[in-house]
């Protein structure tokens, strides 16, 4: 009878010490599985903020064009006009310069 239980509580021990590999071996895994999973939820995040920040960028390349486009525009019609009057005045630059010129070499 003896005998009996103490196989008993042999067998009752191994049990116990496999239900605890077991649960040893099943915690290992869910850790892998949640390091994993933890992984590919980071990566998503990573690449949704790439994403994200590349729209931001190009938003706001967008914004600096139109606000860019009327200062060129308005900066060409000024450039226009200051060759124009250059232009409209060199005439009597080149006029006052030649009576200069011909003046002081009493060449008249």
């Amino acid at each position: 009878m003896l005998v009996e239980i103490i196989r008993e509580i042999r067998s009752a021990e191994e049990q116990a010490e496999e239900v605890k590999r077991s649960a040893h071996i099943d915690a290992r895994r869910m850790v892998q599985e949640a390091e994993l999973k933890a992984a590919g939820v980071y990566q998503q995040c990573v690449a949704a903020a790439e994403a994200e920040g590349r729209q931001v960028v190009a938003a706001g390349e967008q914004e600096g064009q139109g606000l860019v486009a009327p200062i060129q525009q308005r900066a060409t019609g000024e450039i226009e006009k200051m060759v124009a009057t250059a232009r409209s005045k060199q005439e009597v630059a080149i006029t006052m310069v030649m009576e200069r010129i011909v003046k002081s070499y009493g060449h008249s």
